[in-house]
């Protein structure tokens, strides 16, 4: 699905060259009453809802420097407008990562990433955004920079900026900075996958990974015809893929202990996948969520609620295309057209109450007609009370310039 019918309504587009120049961009535009776009690499325009209001478009790109690495420490200070494939390649030439498995990465920022909240199935064993981020710089609708956090892990001083902008959709501020903690990259990777036709195992298996001493890094639950291509697994209504990593010893202990533990649970004939093949889909499971279709939707709920969210999403369309992180009970769904009922009617009708009935609630990733989304089919059920969320966008942005319209603000 193009990002053309997502086109903000921007009438110039300013492109500062730092913090400081932009948070003077912003300062102009708070005196002005300037409604203000912050853009990175665009590749979540979809994500929110379509905008009204007439601005300008804030680019970070001129902000995309590596201010320190040390390496020894694990963790990098960089400008946000930094593209994840560049920011990824620079940390693998010192055998460090920074493990979030975000789509589109050769041109999503990392201040993107860190103001959508985007995650990637390897959130099971190693983590989400809010984990990774420990310092943060950014610019509120007022112009003025500030800072959260800092430059080391043990860092507990002042109010928590890092996670509160984390998912705050640049509403709050222009994200310009961010330190981030890192991983060293495993010496070894493999991926067991197995075919699942009935539920109930399906979920014995799912609660079994959960406690495994095998520790995978993700654990995944698909279906669609497309995942049987990439995985090699006959045609099945469910497949289980299961990553693990480490050295080689702890990779090869874990593939046997984990084959011996599916088949006890009425899971044979699982498969090994290695190289380019355990490449190949993990990443199509990463680009899943951004994949060109008329409809995506992603129920956020608990590990026990992925199974009957899928149930009700292969009731309502048999044809849709679904993976879920099933150990954290994030389930993406795809539909190549919109179900009878349209948004509202899988959104609020069908997945809201299975959603609920598991601590979660209906986001829309992307619809071929974003002027149709409402609050509720876009947001879902809001976790916090909708006072409270105003309340604190007030007290960064006051006049609502930042993104306004996009985000659960009333």
């Amino acid at each position: 699905m193009s990002d053309s019918i997502y086109q903000l309504p921007i009438i110039q587009t300013l492109e500062p060259s730092s913090a400081e120049e932009l948070a003077a961009h912003v300062k102009q535009g708070f005196e002005q009453a300037m409604a203000m776009y912050p853009l990175g690499g665009q590749t979540s325009l979809h994500y929110g809802l379509a905008p009204q209001t007439e601005g300008w478009g804030i680019s970070t790109a001129g902000v995309s420097q590596i201010v320190d690495f040390p390496v020894k420490d694990l963790t990098i200070t960089v400008g946000t407008g930094i593209t994840m494939g560049f920011l990824k390649q620079t940390l693998a030439n010192e055998g460090l990562m920074l493990p979030l498995d975000v789509p589109q990465q050769e041109s999503a920022t990392l201040g993107g990433v860190i103001a959508t909240n985007t995650n990637g199935p390897r959130r099971f064993g190693l983590g989400t955004v809010r984990d990774y981020v420990i310092g943060i710089e950014a610019v509120n609708g007022k112009g003025q920079l500030f800072h959260g956090g800092g430059r080391v892990v043990k860092n507990v001083a002042g109010y928590d900026f890092c996670k509160l902008l984390t998912g705050s959709m640049g509403t709050l501020g222009v994200i310009t900075q961010a330190t981030v903690k890192l991983k060293p990259i495993p010496e070894s990777a493999s991926t067991v996958v197995v075919a699942l036709d009935d539920s109930d195992i399906a979920d014995g298996c799912i609660s079994m990974l959960l406690e495994s001493p095998t520790v995978p890094i993700a654990v995944e639950l698909l279906a669609g015809e497309a995942w049987s291509e990439l995985t090699g697994v006959s045609r099945s209504k469910l497949i289980l893929a299961i990553q693990l990593a480490g050295t080689e010893v702890e990779v090869a202990w874990s593939r046997e202990r984990l084959i011996g533990d599916l088949k006890r649970k009425g899971a044979p004939g699982a498969l090994i996948l290695d190289g380019e093949s355990h490449t190949r889909l993990w990443n199509s499971i990463q680009e899943f969520p951004a994949g060109a279709r008329e409809l995506t939707i992603q129920v956020k709920t608990v590990s026990s609620g992925t199974l009957p969210v899928i149930e009700k999403c292969l009731q309502v369309d048999p044809t849709c295309t679904i993976q879920s992180d099933a150990g954290n009970g994030i389930v993406t769904i795809g539909f190549a057209e919109v179900p009878a009922g349209g948004v509202a009617g899988i959104a609020i009708t069908e997945l809201g109450p299975v959603a609920s009935n598991f601590h979660g609630h209906v986001e829309t990733l992307g619809c071929s007609n974003p002027e149709e989304l409402t609050m509720g089919t876009m947001w879902g059920q809001l976790s916090g009370p909708q006072w409270l969320h105003n309340r604190i966008r007030e007290q960064f942005d006051p006049l609502g310039l930042l993104n306004p319209g996009r985000f659960v603000y009333s």
